[in-house]
């Protein structure tokens, strides 16, 4: 392992968590002081739309993002916003009737949508989860808690397997959800991998101190993948299947190969089952070396994804697949020894320094190109907000926090050699 590179890979992490992405969300600017919580929309030129109904999603991201910040870094900034965060969540969005929460409400609070899509639920979850870990908060422990057993008991219909949408008291519904976003449309039976489900789970797993209920939980949703999600043949992660395990759609996403691929080892990891942690092991060394070999541009940019079916990559980048990649490639050097993976993931960190970085209000922009014109902002996923329900510091304040854990690991293991 090069300890110069990944310790110089390290204090970049640190520096655009510090000084780059937290500075403008733990800025007033984005705080609602006459209706509380924070503002739903902020566009790229600032200014903001206090139209925009506020979202569980991003709450529960941004509870998460300052939590894990304080736990990190123990700046009193980030537990002041994580305080504050936690209390807008429970007030606005926290269903005290039947558990989990409301997608979205309006800026005064007014429920506008009772459904309650395990997408969304899963950052109730992760965001008290991360909260209770960081501060010891005790009813944050309690919510986290209880929304997994109500995730466990109602939500799960097979081992990892959990209806995409319920009502407000918990019977399946139709559709997906999302928040009244048109998200993606499933056959009947359909399992979409929960991946952030799977990462709420993580934090309760630490914030409890290791529930068994937890673990054995995560144990199923490792083992869904390493029997059921992994493609051999296109070499990726399915993260939608048939009930008898066939691909739904021609769709790959890149970002979640990426996303998936270290959570899932990390998962493996906290079970402690060796066989299994043996078989992701192969599987992801697959799947990463596919990634690295095919899914990057001529810039060192991951693209989203593409149609399986045409081979289109399609010309933007979106941050959050950037940061994702980040992590993955840092995670492949870890996994293989491979200083390819170093180099693709030091590559892809200064392409999001050099174009990703908006250097005039702080944090990233949306989606990028870069071609033989130059660098250009475009619209795509999230738009060009810097802040809505899609936006949020999620993606890139854990890029910067799992490649810290790792970087100390991986220099810690060299050093003990």
């Amino acid at each position: 392992m090069d300890k110069a590179r990944l310790e110089k890979l390290g204090q970049w992490a640190e520096q655009d968590a510090k000084e780059v992405i937290f500075p403008f969300w733990t800025s007033d600017f984005i705080v609602d002081h006459e209706n509380g919580g924070f503002y739903g929309k902020v566009t790229l030129d600032m200014q903001i739309d206090n139209t925009e109904p506020r979202g569980l999603t991003l709450t529960g991201r941004m509870l998460y993002a300052f939590s894990t910040a304080y736990r990190v870094f123990g700046d009193p900034i980030y537990k002041e916003k994580a305080d504050y965060t936690f209390q807008d969540l429970i007030s606005r969005f926290y269903d005290k009737e039947y558990g989990g929460a409301f997608v979205t409400v309006t800026a005064q609070g007014e429920v506008l949508e009772d459904s309650k899509p395990n997408y969304c639920e899963a950052f109730l979850l992760m965001g008290c989860a991360a909260y209770a870990w960081a501060t010891g908060n005790e009813e944050a422990l309690r919510i986290a808690k209880e929304t997994f057993e109500i995730m466990e008991s109602k939500v799960k219909f097979g081992p990892a397997s959990y209806y995409n949408n319920m009502t407000r008291d918990w019977k399946p519904a139709e559709g997906s959800g999302f928040g009244g976003r048109r998200g993606p449309s499933f056959p009947k039976g359909a399992i979409m991998f929960p991946h952030h489900l799977c990462q709420s789970y993580v934090q309760l797993y630490y914030a409890t101190g290791g529930d068994e209920k937890v673990k054995a939980a995560l144990k199923e949703m490792a083992q869904l993948v390493a029997e059921k999600l992994y493609d051999p043949e296109k070499r990726n992660i399915m993260t939608i299947i048939t009930p008898d395990g066939k691909r739904v759609g021609s769709h790959q996403s890149y970002g979640h190969d990426c996303e998936i691929s270290y959570l899932i080892l990390k998962v493996a990891g906290i079970v402690g089952d060796q066989e299994l942690l043996e078989k992701l092991q192969k599987i992801f060394t697959d799947v990463l070396y596919n990634v690295l070999e095919n899914d990057f541009d001529a810039y060192h940019s991951l693209y989203n994804g593409c149609d399986l079916d045409t081979g289109d990559c399609g010309e933007s980048h979106v941050w959050w697949a950037q940061a994702e990649a980040v992590t993955a490639m840092l995670c492949g050097y870890e996994l293989t020894g491979d200083e390819k993976f170093l180099d693709a993931c030091e590559k892809q960190a200064d392409y999001i320094e050099k174009y990703f970085v908006n250097r005039e209000h702080g944090d990233w922009y949306n989606n990028i190109v870069v071609d033989e014109t130059g660098w250009h902002i475009v619209d795509g996923m999230h738009g060009f907000d810097k802040l809505n329900g899609g936006k949020c510091p999620f993606h890139n304040s854990q890029m910067c926090f799992e490649v810290m854990e790792r970087v100390k690991r991986m220099t810690k293991e060299e050093a003990n050699a």
